[in-house]
Parts: C-alpha cells; sequence; structure tokens
C-alpha cells in the first residue's frame, strides 16, 4: 500500500506524506487490537487520546449519529487488565500515540486518533479527537484526516475519510 500524501479512489484520504515503518506497524497493531471490540454489526469506531500526563482515553461512537456510546479513561497504572481486549489495546494505542507525538515538533497536549478496526488516522490540524465538535469538523471537511494506516472507505468512519464527497450524498 502506498505511504504519500495524494488522495486515491473514491474515498480519498490524505497518507502521510512520507513512510515510517514503526509508526505504521503501531498503527496496525492499535487496528488489530480494536478488532475484538468493534464487532462488524455494530457500526462502532473508537477515538483513542492521550494526553501530556499519559492519561489515555478511549471513546466508542455510533457511525450513524457520532454519538459517544461508552469510554474509559485512565492513567496506565489503571489501564484494565493486560489479558483483557481492553487493556491490551490500552497498551498498543499509548504506545503508538507516544510514539505518534515524538514526530511532533512541538507536541500538542492531547493528542488522538481513530479507528475502526482496519486503518488508523490522526489530524495534524485538530489533534485531540475527543474535544467538541472533532468529529463534526472532520466529516464536514473543515479538517483533514491524515490516515496512517487506511480507514475502510466503507466502515464506520466512511463520512469521516470522504468529506469532498458529502455534497453528493445530499
Amino acid at each position: 500500500m502506498p505511504h504519500d500524501s495524494r488522495p486515491t479512489g473514491p474515498a480519498a484520504q490524505h497518507l502521510l506524506p512520507r513512510p515510517n515503518y514503526k509508526l505504521t506497524e503501531l498503527a496496525e497493531e492499535v487496528a488489530r487490537c480494536a478488532q475484538p471490540l468493534l464487532p462488524a454489526e455494530s457500526k462502532l469506531f473508537l477515538g483513542l487520546q492521550q494526553d501530556d500526563r499519559g492519561s489515555l482515553r478511549l471513546i466508542w461512537w455510533r457511525a450513524e449519529d457520532f454519538r459517544a456510546v461508552a469510554e474509559i479513561e485512565s492513567t496506565p497504572e489503571g489501564f484494565c487488565p493486560e489479558d483483557s481486549d481492553e487493556g491490551i489495546l490500552q497498551d498498543a494505542a499509548a504506545a503508538c500515540l507516544t510514539y505518534l507525538a515524538g514526530r511532533w515538533p512541538s507536541p500538542p497536549r492531547r493528542l488522538g486518533m481513530i479507528t475502526d478496526g482496519t486503518g488508523v488516522a490522526f489530524s495534524p490540524a485538530r489533534p485531540a479527537v475527543a474535544e467538541p465538535g472533532w468529529l463534526l469538523a472532520h466529516a464536514g471537511g473543515d479538517a483533514p484526516l491524515t490516515a496512517i494506516v487506511p480507514l475502510d472507505p466503507r466502515g464506520p468512519c466512511a463520512l469521516l475519510c470522504t468529506p469532498s464527497d458529502l455534497s453528493a450524498r445530499h
């Protein structure tokens, strides 16, 4: 799969401008670890946000109305058990977000990403996924997403990956 910034295909997403194999490996692990927590029939996707103190927030959103349906927030000491699906995802997300923050010239106080269990994306323009209005800003095309690993263009994040196509859907 190419890793460049050119949008491609019917559900165009911006990709990383240069390959970063370590970040891609970490993001693929996040997507893999999220799969058991995102049953296909649920139409859910996850927001994962870490603050500058290491606290990690997992937010499950419904694709059809962007409502939060569940949330877990904790510091690494309070993560779910390491043998639980949630604990495994917390460890993978913390590693990926810490690595991503290290690539930032001046890391934001809160940095997040979303996953549909297939791909992982973040927003350089609006890095805090848990902030009010984040989902609507991206669905409306006000802020682009950058995919580390492409999201499923027909999955629960479809509206977030194709803001330029929204007008054609109305």
